[in-house]
């Protein structure tokens, strides 16, 4: 599709305000952006930004053409590695990302002389804003850091010219964060939601249970096989029997009854 006959708007988006130059007569339009929608770079009310940008386009009859969104210094985040950086660079790229406060990051890697400069901005915010102006019919080139333009652009080193950019659209966004041009390693970090985090402690439980298992075999295994082998058998003491004296039946007399008659006078039984 052919938006070449179109209008371009160039949209360079600070902490406080947006401003919105048209190649088509080459006007200049501001917004500011209210602390109770935006504030240190994050959400403080998305509904109300969306209508904020949605109003602003409106009134001001903008539509139906190009834009692409030009991001300041105070609402990116940057730092740039040397390549002779020793280690790993990669790993220290994705501390970077990670340390981001944002919940959800979009982040780009741009290969610039000797060095490698990692740019990042909040994802939420930039989508939000996207969207607006593709429901008005927009075609969304994508978005540029400032840093990037005045390291890549001699002429934008000292001076972020609007119509410059506005004019030179189509060989400047191949430094997009959002296209498929020369510099498309991009990563997009999410912090993990609730389900996310429940998922992770079911992965660590089962994970525990496992280790635990393997460790009662280990354990098993090391324990002696017959315990009862190894262990000296130890007999009760045996209490003494209370010696019994020997009876000698021949010393014991025999007392028989009587069957003679006592001498004197008595009457006999019968």
């Amino acid at each position: 599709m052919d938006f070449s006959e179109k209008q371009t708007i160039v949209c360079y988006i600070d902490k406080n305000k947006a401003l919105f130059y048209q190649d088509v007569g080459g006007s200049m339009l501001q917004m500011n952006f209210p602390q109770n929608i935006i504030s240190d770079q994050e959400f403080t009310d998305r509904e109300k930004l969306e209508q904020l940008i949605e109003s602003f386009l409106e009134t001001n009859k903008l539509g139906k053409g190009n834009v692409i969104f030009i991001y300041a210094p105070d609402v990116t985040i940057e730092k740039d590695f040397p390549d002779e950086l020793a280690g790993d660079r990669n790993e220290e790229i994705q501390k970077f990302i990670d340390m981001i406060p944002f919940e959800e990051v979009l982040s780009k890697i741009y290969k610039l002389n000797k060095k490698t400069k990692v740019v990042a901005v909040n994802q939420e915010i930039y989508e939000s804003i996207k969207n607006v102006f593709e429901k008005k019919n927009f075609l969304v080139l994508g978005i540029i850091p400032s840093v990037v333009l005045q390291e890549v652009v001699a002429e934008l080193s000292t001076n972020i010219d609007l119509a410059f950019i506005a004019n030179k659209i189509y060989s400047l966004k191949q430094y997009s964060m959002g296209s498929n041009g020369e510099f498309k390693n991009e990563n997009i970090k999410e912090k993990p939601s609730l389900a996310k985090k429940q998922n992770i402690r079911i992965y660590v439980l089962i994970v525990f249970a496992i280790l635990l298992f393997i460790l009662i075999i280990l354990v098993t295994n090391l324990l002696p096989k017959n315990p009862s082998k190894n262990l000296p058998v130890v007999q009760p003491p045996i209490s003494p029997t209370p010696s019994v004296p020997a009876v000698n039946p021949k010393s014991i007399p025999v007392i028989q009854p009587s069957t003679s008659t006592p001498s004197g006078s008595g009457t006999q039984l019968q």
